[in-house]
């Protein structure tokens, strides 16, 4: 039987993170105002899918976390591709909002088996010696979702209407995600005898005060830059369109943040084991914050609004790395998962209300709204962040 583990194990999960992020989290930003039409409800619903998501995997994030620690993610990252798949599948064929909620419910269920923590976890758990540069890896991979998923769903809602475009996606599901899920081989985490997860080591922070106040400033400083990447990605075309851009602009807009994500995850896998992770964290806030700021200050003309997704995309990117590797630094490899699922249900609670807030906020007060709004949400993350970096002892 074919097993992949380390380099080949890494390199199968990014391929499962393309499809699963492209063919769920991005519906909503092309697909939004043909859903709403077809269904009867308004587009900000249409984007608070991504809310429930997000709601239904906090809940579900800290016990997945745990089983994932005791058991690998093999199964775990199976189970969750078949519920991706049964809720696109759902998506396709709802006929209003009971069916929307549901198809959403279920791919939240299944969002923390393989699109947070858990692929985060297996990179860890592959390559034990370099987890950093793995997730990098992953990462990097991970940038190319947006340059090609949003012009294959635009392509696919005008050859197949956005119910054919949502059964396309479960056939990646399972063709492509399920079949390299079942074949990932990683060593079981160290236990004590009593069949306990390990402590943790020596190279994550041993005072449980000083623990829990790293928690939870992680926590503040991860959710607010975490309101901004899982909510401006979203409204991306949205704002170029409200500042008077037209449509192909706007796509564009949405699509370059891709490659810049790219070319920052490079840098930092390349180029990052010489800088501290909670260090590469206070530079891409700074990044995204100065990108926010851009559109603000000069207006939304097409260079500005392009030079905002370049800056965001490499901010956001390098602070994806940050998300992954800054628990693994501050607390240690042993139970990462459940680190990870502990702090996801806070952090999810946080992240489910952006694409709602800023869709609402862009329809009732115009695109410079939820820009501003994202700027905020990353100054206070920035100085979560530096705090952080004190408390982890760093100068």
């Amino acid at each position: 039987m074919i097993a992949l583990s380390g380099k080949a194990g890494v390199g199968a999960i990014s391929a499962t993170q393309i499809v699963g992020w492209g063919s769920t989290y991005f519906i909503p930003a092309i697909l939004a105002e043909p859903i709403g039409t077809s269904l009867g409800v308004s587009v900000p619903v249409v984007f608070s899918g991504i809310t429930i998501m997000l709601v239904a995997g906090a809940f579900a994030g800290t016990a997945i976390g745990r089983h994932f620690d005791r058991h690998g993610p093999r199964g775990v990252m199976m189970t969750g591709s078949v519920l991706m798949a049964t809720g696109l599948a759902l998506l396709a064929t709802a006929s209003g909002l009971p069916g929307f909620v549901a198809a959403w419910t279920v791919m939240g269920l299944g969002m923390p088996m393989v699109l947070i923590q858990t692929p985060f976890a297996a990179a860890a758990q592959l390559m034990p010696a370099g987890a950093r540069r793995a997730i990098g890896v992953m990462t990097l991979f991970g940038s190319l979702t947006t340059a090609l998923f949003l012009p294959a769903i635009a392509w696919l809602d005008g050859a197949l209407g956005w119910r054919g475009a949502c059964l396309f996606f479960p056939v990646l599901q399972i063709v492509v995600c399920l079949p390299l899920h079942a074949v990932l081989r990683v060593n079981p985490v160290t236990r004590d005898p009593s069949g306990a997860v390990a402590a943790a080591p020596a190279d994550g922070i041993a005072d449980p005060q000083l623990r829990r106040r790293a928690f939870w400033t992680m926590a503040l400083a991860f959710a607010c830059v975490g309101f901004v990447t899982w909510g401006l990605p979203l409204m991306l075309v949205d704002i170029a369109k409200g500042y008077g851009q037209p449509v192909a602009l706007a796509i564009f807009a949405g699509a370059v943040v891709g490659p810049a994500q790219m070319v920052s995850r490079a840098l930092e896998a390349a180029f990052g084991q010489r800088v501290h992770i909670l260090d590469v964290g206070a530079a891409s806030l700074v990044t995204i914050l100065a990108a926010l700021a851009l559109p603000l200050a000069f207006g939304g003309g097409a260079a500005m609004l392009v030079a905002m997704a370049l800056g965001y995309g490499a901010g956001a990117g390098a602070n994806t790395i940050v998300r992954a590797v800054a628990p693994l630094v501050v607390f240690g490899r042993s139970g990462y998962a459940t680190v990870m699922g502990s702090m996801g249900l806070p952090l999810n609670l946080v992240f489910a209300t952006a694409p709602f807030v800023l869709a609402a906020a862009n329809d009732a007060f115009g695109p410079a709204a939820p820009v501003a709004i994202c700027a905020v949400a990353s100054a206070v993350s920035l100085g979560a962040m530096l705090a952080l970096r004190r408390i982890a002892g760093l100068q």
